[in-house]
């Protein structure tokens, strides 16, 4: 009988900041590249609509960016995938050569996440408990499908069902509080900076000063928690797995 492991949110998080801290440097490479310069684009040339009264005008006003959305949203999931390629790695491993493994099982992980995107979505609209439900159980499936190397989107969620056996309630606690955290940063710091910056005269126009500073912040915001979360993701997938913790990286 397989070996049932329980997930502990306080170690945890105790492990994903020794994590951060020990690795900082290659992390960091990866979520510049990958997470900052994807926000970035989009904050600039792709913002989200502020005023839409329904559903239907905001998927309109969206249309014409959905090309670039889609390109940002597959750079980072190369980024995830070359971070749990490193965290992974039995023995040290490049940047590049992580890069490379994420760009390899792209194809494979896209499919996935619309699969695993699409089981959120019904669990999200028959009520809110399936969908957080779902959410935990399918926490560990990016790590656990490079991996392991499942390539199958069916193989890849029954694997990570199986990780998160007995543990759903765990993964949500962990993975709540660190969400609602990112969240009221998110929201908070870069409404309050743009107030300032325009109380001080900066102009906040499209291709303004004071907008291209706030963008930059919402964009360093939203890298940080990618990274974050990408951390976190590994750790519930290593806790649950008992793979070895990652050794320091050249």
């Amino acid at each position: 009988m397989a070996v049932q492991h329980r997930f502990s949110p306080s170690a945890g998080w105790d492990e994903v900041v020794r994590i951060t801290r020990r690795e900082l440097q290659l992390l960091l490479a990866i979520a510049g590249v990958f997470f900052l310069l994807p926000a970035l684009v989009l904050g600039y040339f792709a913002p989200m609509p502020q005023e839409t009264e329904s559903l239907e005008q905001f998927l309109a006003a969206i249309q014409p960016s959905l090309p670039l959305m889609i390109a940002g949203g597959l750079v980072s999931m190369v980024g995830q995938l070359a971070m749990w390629s490193l965290l992974l790695a039995p023995e040290r491993m490049t940047v590049g050569e992580a890069i490379k493994a994420g760009l390899l099982f792209l194809p494979y992980y896209f499919l996935i996440s619309i699969c695993v995107n699409a089981m959120l979505g019904i669990g999200f609209l028959l009520l809110i408990l399936p969908g957080v439900y779902l959410w935990a159980r399918l926490a560990a499936l990016g790590p656990a499908a490079i991996g392991e190397q499942l390539k199958s989107p069916v193989a890849a969620i029954k694997r990570s069902f199986e990780v998160t056996q007995g543990n759903a309630f765990p993964i949500v606690a962990f993975m709540l509080i660190v969400l609602l955290v990112f969240l009221v940063v998110a929201l908070v710091v870069p409404n309050v900076i743009g107030a300032i910056l325009a109380l001080s005269g900066l102009d906040m126009s499209p291709g303004g000063t004071g907008l291209v500073l706030m963008v930059t912040i919402s964009g360093l915001i939203q890298a940080a928690g990618t990274m974050i979360f990408a951390v976190m993701e590994f750790v519930i997938y290593r806790q649950l797995t008992g793979v070895p913790s990652p050794q320091v990286f050249g």
